[in-house]
């Protein structure tokens, strides 16, 4: 869980914006920025190492491409409406 991760108590002026919503939204979701902007594992501090990505990826890039591929992919979209009924619909 990120909240372990990162820090038990937000303080925001120690994060970029975007990831207050990472933060404070389920561990099993991705923000946008998962898919867009590898800046969001960067710390804004020179005392605060930055966000960890997973072994399997090379970079912080590498990670936001591979999010990006896989959202794109058939998989995902032959599964999307299961993911909707689930999050926003009858399966709530």
């Amino acid at each position: 869980d990120l909240q372990s991760a990162v820090r038990s108590r937000w303080q925001p002026n120690e994060y970029p914006p975007s990831i207050q919503r990472m933060y404070e939204w389920t561990p099993d979701e991705c923000i946008p920025e998962f898919f867009t902007d590898p800046s969001v594992f960067t710390s804004i501090h020179l005392d605060m190492s930055d966000l960890a990505v997973p072994p399997w990826a090379a970079s912080a890039e590498d990670f936001v491409a591979w999010h990006r591929e896989v959202l794109d992919s058939p998989q995902v979209t032959q599964r999307l409406h299961e993911w909707i009924d689930v999050t926003f619909g009858c399966k709530l």
